[in-house]
């Protein structure tokens, strides 16, 4: 009898402290997940963030092609005093081009622009990425500066950097921006790289621009597509001025008259015209479409 009070007791223990236990489980658990997320969650944290792709077609015509924009890359939370330069990052990235048997990239003057106002725009407006918040992004800023491209991108970084190595070095770690900067469609190249306050925080902020330029692909001839125009709207006159003159015949009377004579050889004379019109522009049209296929091929090969 005694065992089965012990035994009982031992029982009704366990499943008091079993229960007091699941309340607390329960009770808290939330709780401590919140404060988990929001512990890794803090600006503080300390890690690389980017590779977030924004690519879209532009332009009309097939002239603009692409934009490349990797998610900016952001380095907290390291104690640097370092300095980048326009200058380094782009040999940097050529060295970096030529690891991989790249073409080194031309400095542009335009491009260097671009990036400048990318980075002035940055840091007056206080975001961090690649469409600002009024919508614009290099693509928008190319064209406002009259920089004509098939192809463009832009890799952003902002942090505590060493030097032009470890900015550049840091963009290569990186899926997306390794991507841009060893993308061989790209000929040309601009940079801005410049420190200021950003959030109540000194930070570097660089920007580097890439650009398959208009001219870096086979040009359609402009005076070809104008001389076209101008035949095809002769070809239509010519066609009018026949009907016109095909109802003037079938009213002349008698026929085989020397007016009905006349205007039947004038007739005919419009339609040797337009006959060899309508050759020439056979072959004019075949030479533009094969301009247009050899660009096409050039930009998306």
């Amino acid at each position: 009898m005694l065992y089965k009070k012990i035994f009982a007791g031992i029982l009704f223990i366990l499943f008091f402290f079993g229960g007091v236990f699941a309340f607390l489980y329960f009770a808290f658990e939330e709780i401590t997940m919140e404060k988990v997320v929001s512990f890794f969650s803090t600006d503080d944290f300390y890690g690389w963030r980017g590779d977030e792709d924004v690519k879209g077609g532009n332009g009309e015509g097939g002239d603009k092609d692409t934009i490349w924009s990797p998610g900016p890359l952001v380095k907290d939370k390291e104690d640097l005093t370092g300095f980048l330069t326009k200058q380094g990052i782009i040999e940097e990235t050529n060295r970096q081009r030529r690891k991989f048997d790249g073409e080194d990239l031309l400095e542009n003057g335009k491009l260097n622009q671009i990036a400048e106002i990318k980075l002035t725009d940055m840091f007056e407006e206080q975001y961090f990425a690649h469409i600002s918040p009024s919508g614009e992004g290099v693509s928008n800023i190319a064209e406002n500066t009259t920089y004509e491209y098939l192809l463009i991108g832009d890799n952003l970084a902002l942090g505590t950097y060493r030097d032009d190595e470890d900015v550049v070095s840091a963009w290569m770690n990186s899926p997306g921006h390794r991507a841009n900067i060893l993308n061989d469609k790209y000929t040309e190249i601009g940079v801005a790289a410049r420190k200021g306050e950003y959030r109540d925080k000194d930070v570097w902020m660089a920007v580097q621009v890439f650009a398959m330029p208009i001219t870096a692909c086979p040009m359609i001839d402009e005076k070809l597509k104008n001389e076209i125009d101008r035949k095809n709207e002769r070809a239509e006159r010519l066609l009018k001025e026949r009907e016109a003159l095909q109802r003037e015949i079938d009213g002349i009377r008698p026929r085989g008259g020397e007016e009905h004579v006349e205007k039947v050889e004038e007739y005919n004379a419009l339609g040797e015209e337009y006959n060899n019109l309508i050759a020439q522009l056979d072959t004019l049209i075949d030479k533009y479409n094969k301009q247009i296929e050899a660009r096409d091929e050039c930009i998306h090969q």
